[in-house]
């Protein structure tokens, strides 16, 4: 039979342990990492510097069904994608202009919110990434409609989920698009916030054909002058608080 005095030390231990487990997953938060257990990760992944001879000279990214592949990717292109947020410093890391190919299996049946946490863990565990979350004055762009209006053809909304890819010559090419996701896209385009303002609320067939140099000698025309020329929209700049990550610390990621 237990003894009445080893009670309260009992409730007391277990009070410990239970307060020293809440106290971890503060300090997980408070560096913007989730907890390790709690986070998912992919099947497999492997990581390697990108090679001029394997493959295109622009960032490509696939999701296919079990596989997700980023192709000639700096790490703060993989950071954008994993947290959906513009990157803090601009430069920050040994060489934070390398590109990687990164190729991950995951399960079919993974969510997209599931993918990005698998993403997140990725460069945690292979990059040592460390980042948090701060709101910044930053340049911000609003998309309005232009003068004369759209150029783009509504379609019906057919509960189907919007398409957006490339081909045919045009950086973008959208098929039942809505102008929250349109904006969205081109944010990550440009680089800065872009804010959906057109007032159209349906959904909507599009192409997109601009020059990726931005630099004066390229040919065709930048991605603002072609929001307006060829969709009938505008791109007004301005600034606001904007919600960034900001990296803590990166390394240079380990071996497969």
């Amino acid at each position: 039979m237990m003894r009445p005095s080893s009670r309260p030390t009992r409730r007391l231990f277990l009070r410990t342990l239970a307060i020293s487990v809440v106290a971890c997953l503060c300090v997980n938060a408070a560096h913007g990492q989730s907890a390790p257990s709690l986070r998912p990760e992919f099947e497999v992944a492997s990581v390697k510097p990108h090679s001029s001879t394997d493959g295109p000279r622009q960032v490509t990214i696939a999701h296919d069904p079990g596989r997700l592949t980023y192709t000639n990717i700096t790490v703060r292109g993989l950071i954008r994608e994993a947290y959906g947020l513009k990157v803090y410093p601009l430069s920050r890391g040994p060489d934070a202009a390398s590109t990687y190919d990164v190729i991950a299996r995951v399960s079919p049946d993974a969510s997209k919110e599931q993918t990005i946490l698998m993403l997140q863990a990725l460069l945690a565990g292979r990059f040592k990434l460390v980042v948090h979350r701060e709101s910044k004055e930053l340049p911000t762009y609003t998309l309005v409609t232009g003068k004369s209006g759209p150029k783009f053809r509504s379609v019906e909304d057919d509960g189907s989920a919007p398409e957006i890819g490339s081909g045919d010559g045009h950086q973008i090419r959208a098929h039942h698009i809505s102008m929250k996701l349109l904006a969205a896209t081109l944010q990550g385009w440009i680089g800065d916030a872009v804010v959906d303002a057109t007032g159209l609320s349906g959904r909507y067939d599009l192409n997109l054909d601009f020059r990726v140099d931005e630099s004066t000698s390229a040919e065709g025309p930048t991605i603002f002058e072609a929001v307006q020329r060829q969709l009938g929209l505008q791109l007004e700049a301005g600034k606001g608080p904007v919600e960034v990550i900001v990296i803590d610390h990166v390394e240079k990621p380990s071996e497969n």
